[in-house]
Order: structure tokens, then C-alpha cells, then sequence
């Protein structure tokens, strides 16, 4: 029973920080050897805005189950002045490093996840993306997107917080891996389509299906959908940049100024998710989901 439990919720005993630190070394190297150090600061400095928005977008990205797009997005939007566009694409680009330095932690210092669950997810989200990048997202309009994602988190947000009275499942998550593969991968699927049309969608819905039909604790659950988030971006952002050519220079300028403050801040989001209560963790979900919805209606009513 043990060897079958760990299958699934994966846990490294220690706290091996040589792994994160490496990526975060190669990062800023990176930056460094891009630009030239000169360059590269006085980039930062005229796109301050952008990488303040980023420090708590970061921390939103690996501590919770909403990517760091759900603040980039409405921010850049609403009160930086940035098209919608490019502040999709830079929502996933940016994610690509944060998310990624967050996964990097939560795999190499034992923070809590589910493995299969996170695997079978990707298969479907991956496809999921890719088809929306490619075909949907010049298709769908993006506010009526938002509108409905908004709704879904409305009803998420509820029913989380009338499911968490109760104790969660006591089967097994090998158990439920097995029967429910096909949901898995196809609300991970659902949940790559929305990913390439807002930037963001695979974790929270992932993170939906783990609390509310599969029953599992709050905090690897929140973990897994991070993991699955690191990958989505990396894969939606590459086929942006060498399919769609959708990265123009302002993008550039922006993900170089914010990439140095996101691979800190998403790690020390996955640090404090792992550490802090549940119920503190709830309600900072909740009033994240509050806030995106808040901003969705801002724009219906402008619109």
C-alpha cells in the first residue's frame, strides 16, 4: 500500500535547494550575457511597473492555483495601458520562468504533489494549448472567454468553500487515477484551451477537478497545478515565439525586465504555500478569484 501511494503523491524527503538555486543562477546569467549588464538593468529600471506587477503576480503563480496571469493580465491591462494581446502572450511567457523555478522547488525540496495526476493532465492540456493558439484564439472572443471563466470560478469558489467543511476522500489516489484517467485528461484538455486564449486555465481547472470530484488535500493539489502550469506555458510560449511570431520587442523588453523577479518570487510563493494553513491558503484563493472577477466585470460594464 505504501509503494502504492507513493506512485502518486510524490514527496522527496530533505530540503534540496541546490536545484532551484541553479536554475536561478542560469537565469540571471542568461539576462546578463542577453542584454549585456548595462542594457539589462536599464531595462529593468523603464519597465519598473512591469516587474513590480510581476514580484506579487510571481508569488500568486507558485503559491496558489491561479497563474501569475490572473494578476499580470488585469494590471497591464487596466492600468498599465497594454493591448490585451501582448499581455497574453507575455502572461505566458513570463509564467514559463516563474512557474518553472516554482516547479523546480516543489519537485527538489519535497513539497508535496501528485505526479500521475499531473502526467495524465499534460497529456491532455499540452494538445489542449497548441489547438487553442493555433485555431481558437483568433476565433474566440477574449472577453466572452474571460466572462465564462469568471463564472466558472464563481461557482468553483463556492462550492470550495462548502466542500471544505468535510473531510476529504479516504480512497486511495492511485485508486481514483485509474478509474478517472479519461476525465483527467479531458479537463485538462478543456483547461489548455482556455490556457491559450487568457494565458491561464490548465492549473484551476486541474486544481478544480483534485479538490472538488477527486477529494484531495488542498496543498498538493495547489502544487500539482503549478507543475502542470510551468509545462503549459513553456509549451504554448515556445509555439508562440517560433509558429505564430507573436513575440514583438515590447514583449521582450518585458519578460527580460520581469524574468529576474519571478524566478524569485514564484519559488517563494510554493515556500509559503507549503508552509502556511489551509485556511489562510483558502481564503487567499478566494479573494484572488474575487479580484479576477471583479476586474471581468470591469470590462463588461466599459464594453
Amino acid at each position: 500500500m505504501q509503494k502504492l501511494m507513493s506512485q502518486t503523491l510524490v514527496t522527496k524527503s530533505g530540503n534540496n535547494l541546490k536545484a532551484p538555486l541553479l536554475f536561478i543562477t542560469m537565469v540571471y546569467a542568461c539576462w546578463f550575457t542577453w542584454q549585456g549588464p548595462s542594457s539589462a538593468i536599464a531595462n529593468f529600471i523603464e519597465q519598473i511597473s512591469i516587474a513590480f506587477t510581476m514580484l506579487f503576480g510571481s508569488i500568486v503563480a507558485g503559491g496558489t492555483a491561479l497563474g501569475g496571469g490572473a494578476v499580470a493580465f488585469p494590471v497591464m491591462t487596466k492600468i498599465l495601458d497594454v493591448e490585451p494581446a501582448t499581455a497574453k502572450v507575455f502572461s505566458l511567457a513570463i509564467q514559463s520562468f516563474g512557474m518553472t523555478a516554482a516547479s523546480i522547488t516543489i519537485i527538489f525540496t519535497g513539497i508535496k504533489y501528485y505526479k500521475n495526476i499531473a502526467l495524465l493532465a499534460l497529456c491532455g492540456a499540452i494538445p489542449g494549448v497548441l489547438v487553442s493558439l493555433a485555431f481558437v484564439a483568433d476565433l474566440a472572443p477574449r472577453l466572452v472567454t474571460k466572462s465564462i471563466f469568471s463564472i466558472f470560478l464563481i461557482i468553483f469558489a463556492i462550492t470550495l468553500l462548502k466542500s471544505h467543511r468535510y473531510q476529504h476522500s479516504l480512497q486511495r489516489t492511485a485508486e481514483l487515477v485509474k478509474r478517472n484517467q479519461l476525465i483527467i485528461i479531458l479537463v485538462g484538455f478543456c483547461g489548455g484551451i482556455v490556457s491559450g486564449l487568457i494565458g491561464s486555465g490548465a492549473d484551476i481547472a486541474i486544481f478544480a477537478l483534485l479538490m472538488l470530484f477527486l477529494k484531495r488535500d488542498l496543498k498538493p493539489a495547489t502544487a500539482t497545478s503549478v507543475v502542470i502550469m510551468a509545462v503549459v506555458s513553456i509549451v504554448g510560449t515556445l509555439f508562440n515565439l517560433l509558429f505564430l511570431n507573436a513575440f514583438t520587442t515590447t514583449i521582450q523588453n518585458y519578460v527580460l525586465a520581469a524574468m529576474p523577479v519571478v524566478v524569485i518570487g514564484a519559488p517563494l510563493g510554493a515556500y509559503l504555500c507549503a508552509k502556511a494553513k489551509e485556511k489562510h491558503l483558502l481564503s487567499t484563493l478566494i479573494c484572488l478569484i474575487v479580484l479576477e472577477v471583479s476586474f471581468t466585470c470591469y470590462e463588461l460594464v466599459l464594453n
